[in-house]
């Protein structure tokens, strides 16, 4: 069972891995670049003016920013540690939270190099990045550490996580997407890809995960 579930993730995995590179492709087909830049300037418009959908988003961004994950990467590994009783199975487990983490982080630095595709320009810009803009780095981190928490908890207690937890993360990589496309430093693309990408890392490194059974 533990090995049929192994290999489903692996599977699911490869077809995030997929869905990412159809992306990058799809970022240079002229409509699909032309519907990501009208996206953003819609919504550039209307940030301009609304301060408040401004400022939330600017904190939602925040919350989500590399810094802000690698601390909770942190703290998950952490408490993941002092949690478990059994040395091999906590061991296993806070690798897996922080070494996903790690391996996100130069997939993506390396897709965007890859890609190199350069982030939307505004003359009036509410917020600025210096790097390319695919895959988003915000969505992936947040997606990595969201997925990667689930399937260690799942691993450890026995049992999928709660049904509360899988929608909090969904919403948290939704919202912190959203907010880098609101504030006009991402394309959908982006972030969509961001989000597949530390999905599709948190599942192809289960196998270090302790079994279920244990």
């Amino acid at each position: 069972m533990v090995l049929r579930s192994r290999r489903r993730e692996i599977a699911v995995a490869v077809l995030l891995a997929v869905g990412v590179a159809v992306l990058a492709v799809l970022t240079t087909v002229a409509p699909v670049a032309a519907w990501d830049r009208r996206i953003v300037a819609a919504a550039h418009s209307v940030v301009v003016v609304e301060a408040t959908l401004r400022v939330s988003a600017v904190a939602v961004t925040t919350a989500g920013s590399p810094l802000v994950v690698n601390a909770l990467t942190v703290v998950a590994a952490i408490v993941i540690w002092r949690r478990c009783d059994n040395r091999n199975t906590r061991l296993r487990a806070t690798s897996y939270v922080v070494v996903s983490r790690l391996v996100e982080l130069g997939a993506e630095t390396g897709l965007k190099q890859l890609v190199g595709r350069p982030r939307p320009t505004f003359p009036d810009p509410v917020a600025t990045a210096a790097d390319a803009s695919f895959p988003s780095g915000h969505a992936a981190g947040i997606a990595v550490l969201a997925v990667a928490l689930l399937l260690a908890t799942r691993s450890l207690r026995g049992r999928r996580a709660p049904t509360g937890w899988i929608v909090g993360a969904i919403g948290a990589v939704v919202v912190v997407g959203a907010s880098r496309v609101l504030l006009g430093v991402h394309y959908p693309t982006d972030v969509l890809a961001g989000a597949l990408l530390g999905a599709c890392i948190a599942l192809a490194l289960t196998p270090m995960l302790p079994d279920p059974e244990r």
